[in-house]
This record gives structure tokens, sequence and C-alpha cells, in this order.
């Protein structure tokens, strides 16, 4: 499946289910920002996602988050930016880099495990886990 088509079947599960923490996995550039963008437009028709590599954190509704993990050293900085709060709500919750969260309970957490591969500089083969949280 291609980026577009996942993150619009993706948009469509989490409608369903009303919240979801998403895992996205993927090397750098694979198109993870890309996915959580188009998922959210289908979500939230006017909002403007862009990629919280920076701000770690980007709300785009009252309960749609996008967290970058990238950056993150210790779990001090987690508690922080109010992550573990976010995640305890029923709240729509994309993670990238989720392996640099120092706890292995991120994955136990999990609704759905997005992973993204580069086929080549024009194509992404992406797979949809649910894991049945």
């Amino acid at each position: 499946m291609d980026t577009f088509d996942a993150a619009k079947k993706l948009a469509e599960l989490l409608k369903k289910k009303k919240y979801g923490i998403v895992l996205l996995e993927g090397e750098m550039g694979a198109g993870k920002t890309t996915l959580v963008s188009v998922a959210t437009k289908h979500l939230v028709p006017n909002a403007r996602p862009s990629s919280p590599t920076f701000t770690l954190i980007n709300q785009y509704a009252d309960n749609i988050y996008h967290i970058d993990l990238y950056r993150i050293k210790d779990e001090s900085e987690l508690y922080n930016i109010g992550f573990y709060e976010i995640l305890a709500d029923k709240n729509i919750v994309f993670i990238e880099w989720p392996q640099n969260a120092p706890s292995a309970e991120l994955k136990l957490k999990a609704h759905f495990i997005v992973t993204i591969l580069i086929a080549n500089e024009r194509t992404r083969r992406v797979t949809i886990e649910n894991s049945g949280n």
C-alpha cells in the first residue's frame, strides 16, 4: 500500500475507534510526517499538520496529537512535555521514532503500528498492523 492509501485507511480506522495510539516506524525520509499529515487532513480537513521535530508535540484538534521522539534522550523529557498525560486520555496520537522512548511499554499500549519502507526514491511500502488494543 502506498503512503496516501495507507493514510486514508488509517484515518478511517481511527474515525471508527475515535482514539488510538499510532506508532510510526521507518527510516529518516521514509514519509512518516507525510503519512500523518494526510491522515490528519482526513480526520480534520481544516488542520495544518507540520513536523514536530523541534516542537516535539503538535496538536491539530482537541484530541489529535503528533509527537516526534527523535531528539528525546531520557524519560524526564517525556514527563516535561506531558507525553504520558496525552497517552492516558482517549486521544488520537501519532508517534514518530517510538523506539526512542525509554520504556518498551509504549509498544504494548499501541493500537496501530505503521511501518514505512523505502522501495525506491519515489515509492514507499506501508503496512498497518492492528495490535488488537
